[in-house]
């Protein structure tokens, strides 16, 4: 039973989690398409400046996406222990 609920919560954290990253991805997404769309020099390096803080905010996700994972499976690990 305290699996099942552990793998509950770890979902619902993953999903948070997921949810998380739409927003930097459509930002990222939206920002490249602007800079090609106007094609100029400055709006190309200031595309390219955004599009990388938001990969920065992308990795920061999935960095805590990963850490959750690491806790459940040490989790796991020591209950069956």
């Amino acid at each position: 039973m305290a699996e099942v609920k552990s793998s509950g919560a770890l979902a619902e954290r993953m999903d948070v989690a997921l949810h998380g990253l739409c927003q930097p991805l459509t930002v990222l997404q939206c920002r490249l398409a602007l800079g090609e769309l106007i094609g100029k020099p400055e709006a190309m390096r200031e595309a390219l400046r955004e599009g990388l803080r938001e990969c920065g905010r992308l990795n920061a996700v999935v960095g805590t996406m990963r850490e959750m994972l690491q806790q459940s499976m040490v989790t796991e690990e020591s209950e069956r222990a």
